[in-house]
């Protein structure tokens, strides 16, 4: 008998196409013989349309608005009672920040991923990086260089009501982005004080995101990424970092991630160590733990010399055609249908 699943898709976050992308690829390559597939799509303003789909079929979201219905009567009513398990395609705000993980626990309904605790912590970069780097940290007995300790660049966080900022600490260029947004949206990289000051004016008339960083700027540093996929409390299964090197963009921007050819993914990276990669496996797992995310996760860090940077950890990676977690464990010798099996079954 197959498993009832629904990927849940779209949302009012400004990754909700990344999520529709998502969901096409899991349901290019979810197993046909092992799952029943339905569609829990919501839309920008939160009404939802839930629809079965054949495994290996394009996502085609209807167009009938009296198909749609209020996002809680569609949980009650469809997600709750049509689904053994939920499997999230979803991602961005109102998801990696717990707010619909609070919904579906209310109701009881199962879903892969981090629950809302994990998705709060991780979606606020700012208090997810102070506290990785308060447990593993750089001291007078320990070296990144040697894995066992993380940098963070120098950091302000700030909102428009209080823009005053004394950037002198931080020096140019310097990065600008939100404190809780993903796929890099609202990133911006500044060279003057001019720059920064009209972005900052901008910030005062757009209330998108709440709070902003101001961050250090670590010039010729080495991008990596790297995934933990999570069996048990206690069982991990460490992925290989993978290193991005953007063909088109300062950095991994939006386009970078998402456009055929802005970038180049190496797994396992060329630029550093396989002794280093290997550290930096085992720190991706034990940020996941630390955070208390489930399952899987994606954290991002900067390399340089031997100072390894954490950035941030994504409790949702993408799961599109070009994403890197899918990368990851394809070089683990973990398939895109395994690695859909192994998130639904943990």
């Amino acid at each position: 008998m197959k498993i009832k699943i629904a990927l849940v898709c779209g949302g009012p976050s400004s990754e909700h196409e990344v999520s529709l992308w998502s969901t096409a690829a899991i349901l290019k390559n979810i197993n046909p013989d092992k799952y029943e597939v339905f569609v829990f799509y919501i839309d920008r303003q939160l009404d939802t349309c839930f629809f079965s789909v054949k495994p290996g079929s394009e996502l085609k979201i209807p167009e009938d608005k009296k198909l749609f219905q209020p996002l809680l009567d569609g949980i009650q009513k469809n997600l709750k009672p049509c689904a053994k398990a939920v499997l999230m395609g979803i991602h961005g705000e109102f998801v990696e920040d717990g707010r619909l993980q609070n919904l579906l626990d209310f109701f009881g309904v199962k879903y892969t991923g981090s629950g809302m605790a994990a998705s709060v912590l991780a979606m606020d970069k700012y208090s997810s990086t102070n506290l990785a780097e308060k447990s593993f940290g750089v001291s007078p007995h320990t070296s990144s260089g040697l894995g066992v300790g993380v940098k963070l660049p120098k950091t302000i966080i700030f909102n428009s009501d209080n823009s005053d900022l004394d950037y002198r600490q931080i020096g140019f260029p310097v990065v600008l982005k939100p404190n809780d947004a993903g796929s890099s949206v609202g990133v911006k990289i500044l060279k003057t004080a001019q720059e920064l000051e009209q972005e900052i004016e901008k910030l005062k008339n757009d209330r998108k995101f709440d709070y902003w960083l101001l961050q250090e700027y670590i010039d010729g540093a080495i991008e990596l990424s790297c995934g933990c996929l999570q069996k048990s409390s206690k069982e991990f299964v460490q992925l290989p970092p993978i290193e991005i090197i953007p063909q088109k963009a300062e950095f991994f921007d939006y386009d970078s991630k998402y456009q055929k050819g802005g970038s180049k993914e190496v797994t396992p990276p060329e630029s550093i160590s396989k002794e280093l990669s290997a550290k930096i496996s085992l720190l991706a797992c034990q940020i996941h733990q630390l955070l208390r995310c489930r399952t899987y996760s994606r954290s991002d860090f900067l390399v340089k010399g031997k100072d390894v940077y954490y950035l941030e950890t994504n409790t949702l990676p993408g799961m599109t055609g070009t994403s890197l977690l899918p990368q990851e464990a394809r070089a683990a010798g973990i398939s895109f249908s395994e690695l859909i099996d192994f998130i639904i079954e943990n």
